[in-house]
């Protein structure tokens, strides 16, 4: 994964985590351990802090990303502080079980993760993804699971990537 911004002159700047950022090494609440490589940069809003889960290749997990934006004035180390707080409160969350490529809900009807690009999982009819808890789920899966929810009310909300997901 790589981060691409144009600069006020027009020139296209590269950043790429999994190549640059440092190591950072953290265990969740149930004993799973966890490698993100963390950078931080400029960009025309603020210093970006991001964060990308190092996984082995070929593997059935997507890696986990997360993001924070700062002022441009933040001192880097603090908004890593903050980026480290992100990811520790994200990997202790759980909301889905997959069971045999059958996904149910964890504990609640809640589920909080990103939106990706099919392109290297030919598994599904549509060219989008959800990664949720670092695990890929198809469309299918996805109306799968909110099968046996028929006839509740639901809340769908698209939220920049470098913004908190309550």
């Amino acid at each position: 994964m790589s981060v691409y911004y144009m600069n006020s002159e027009g020139e296209t700047i590269i950043y790429s985590p999994l190549e640059d950022g440092k190591d950072f090494f953290i265990e969740d609440q149930w004993g799973e351990k966890y490698h993100f490589k963390i950078l931080s940069f400029e960009c025309p809003s603020g210093l970006l802090s991001t964060s990308i889960q190092v996984i082995e290749k070929n593997s059935m997990n997507e890696p986990r990303i997360y993001e924070v934006l700062s002022d441009f004035d933040e001192d880097v180390e603090k908004a890593e502080l903050l980026l480290k707080a992100k990811i520790k409160k994200n990997i202790n969350r759980k909301h889905l079980i997959i069971d045999d490529g059958k996904a149910e809900f964890y504990d609640e009807h809640l589920l909080r993760g990103r939106i990706e690009g099919a392109n290297s999982f030919p598994v599904s009819t549509k060219d989008k993804i959800f990664v949720v808890d670092g695990k890929r789920i198809t469309i299918e899966q996805f109306i799968n699971l909110i099968q046996p929810c028929e006839g509740f009310n639901f809340k769908f909300e698209i939220i920049d990537p470098s913004d908190d997901i309550d």
